[in-house]
């Protein structure tokens, strides 16, 4: 009865007609409206979330143990993972992570820490809650160190004592259930609605890799993203676990938002950079300062490039000038700077050893200089002409604009203005529209009118070669309607 009352309230409050509950009040009431509004800023998806292309931005962390200080649990360690100069008079997000075996802990805090970075700092919290013995041979055997309500316990209380000890936003605490935890973070995320809905901590719940036994009635009503690596569907034929697609479109369809991405990765690489990407956004749309913009797929790149876009450098004698030309490379400009300036200011390194690099850091930025004046004449053409620009110019002006917007030189020119114009002239008011068309196609999806949305996402993708081929949304549609799946 009460699981019914929750999915019922859950509808009628995301499709913003929930009527006054005269008997009792609904469970989770505020969680839900919350999440209603959490809808509108995750979705919707864009596509798969990230870029293999981008370097991965992180800020530097320390890490303390905790003590669990709950009975049968003694075994069970706590870390914690702060950025460096926290600032304990500001508020801070939370990511409570279960991201591996639960053995490795400290590494597997490390690499969740890669959620963070300057632009939304976070303070990340995970748990060691398994054993290793040696079973001869090079095998070891991994085994939790309590039973399954012991670690639900353990979890809470941690996660309170977190809470009060460091300074957390109570209204930006996330899960994170890493490949290997996601279960248990699952499982534990099931339980704390199932015991009250009211307290439920997190504002959302993010998974990577395969889910098992993951069940859609009892999962919170919260805002709820998935990844997979291809090769993981791959390998299993999506037979051997609840497909996270599958679990995405049934949340969807319970009225409550849901994003999935699957992305390509190498088979070696456990945790490529491009899942803390996709998992980073949702914590930045979030009550944050908004998602990272990443570039477009080259295959719907508009305009050939053409020798004049070449970087002028491919090697140089001086081996630290030859790391800044590799960040130019992969039009990472403000990667580039940043390594080139943090050198020349670096005061343990003699000043005869740096003369090299100075020379090449003028010419440097004598290139970025005339760079940006050719980028901006080419993205006016188009301005004037009511057209998409050439993206390979698009893409790197925006890429300068990021180094070096507060570069005095940079802001006597006019660059930004004109990557501002690109945000409200035809072929964007065109996109914006269509993108409006998918928000309409989100609320009936959400509120169970699921063909109806599907004819929406169907008649926006076919806008695919309009406007050259630039625009997002109807390559947004067309993902979406990749992973669609019928419910029965």
């Amino acid at each position: 009865m009460r699981k019914t009352l929750i999915g019922a309230a859950m509808l009628a409050l995301l499709a913003g007609s929930l009527a006054a509950q005269d008997e009792e009040p609904v469970p989770g009431a505020k969680i839900l409206e919350r999440t209603k509004a959490d809808a509108m800023l995750l979705l919707p998806q864009a596509g798969t979330g990230g870029s293999a292309k981008v370097r991965l931005e992180v800020d530097e962390q320390k890490q303390t143990e905790i003590k669990i200080d709950v009975e049968g649990c003694e075994k069970l360690k706590g870390y914690i993972s702060t950025p460096f100069g926290l600032d304990k008079s500001k508020k801070y997000p939370l990511v409570l992570a279960l991201n591996g075996d639960g053995l490795d802990t400290p590494e597997d805090l490390k690499s969740a820490a890669r959620l963070s970075n300057g632009s939304d700092p976070l303070i990340l919290a995970s748990l060691m809650y398994c054993g290793a013995e040696d079973a001869g041979q090079g095998i070891r055997l991994i085994s939790p160190l309590v039973k399954q309500e012991k670690l639900i316990e353990a979890l809470t209380w941690f996660l309170k004592k977190v809470m009060a000890d460091q300074p957390i936003d109570p209204d930006r605490v996330f899960l994170f259930g890493g490949r290997g935890g996601n279960d248990r973070a699952a499982d534990w995320a099931e339980k704390l609605w199932e015991d009250d809905p009211d307290a439920f901590p997190f504002r959302a719940c993010l998974y990577d890799g395969p889910m098992w036994n993951f069940d859609v009635e009892k999962a919170p009503p919260v805002a709820t993203v998935f990844s997979v690596v291809d090769w993981d569907l791959e390998m299993s034929g999506g037979d051997s676990f609840d497909s996270p697609a599958k679990c995405a479109n049934e949340l969807l369809a319970r009225g409550v938002p849901a994003e999935y991405h699957v992305f390509k990765a190498d088979f070696f690489t456990s945790e490529p950079d491009r899942l803390f990407q996709i998992h980073r956004a949702a914590i930045n749309r979030l009550g944050g300062p908004g998602a990272e913009e990443y570039p477009p797929d080259e295959s719907r790149y508009l305009g050939a490039k053409v020798p004049a876009d070449d970087i002028p450098w491919k090697e140089h004698k001086d081996p630290w000038a030859n790391e800044v030309i590799a960040y130019a490379l992969a039009e990472d400009w403000k990667g580039a700077w940043e390594r080139g300036n943090g050198i020349l200011n670096d005061k343990n390194i003699k000043t005869k050893e740096k003369r090299d690099l100075k020379d090449f850091m003028k010419e440097f930025e004598k290139y970025v200089k005339d760079e940006c004046d050719r980028l901006d004449a080419s993205i006016q053409k188009s301005i004037k002409a009511d057209f998409w620009p050439n993206t390979w110019h698009w893409e790197r002006l925006k890429a300068m604009n990021r180094a070096f917007k507060d570069e005095s030189w940079y802001q006597k020119k006019g660059y930004s203005k004109t990557l501002e114009t690109l945000k409200t002239y035809g072929p964007a008011q065109r996109d914006a529209a269509r993108r409006e068309k998918l928000m309409q196609a989100v609320k009936l999806e959400l509120e169970g009118k699921r063909d109806e949305a599907k004819k929406i996402y169907q008649d926006v993708a076919k806008d695919k070669k309009e406007d050259g081929g630039v625009s997002t949304w109807p390559y947004a549609a067309e993902y979406r309607l990749s992973w669609w799946e019928d419910i029965g």
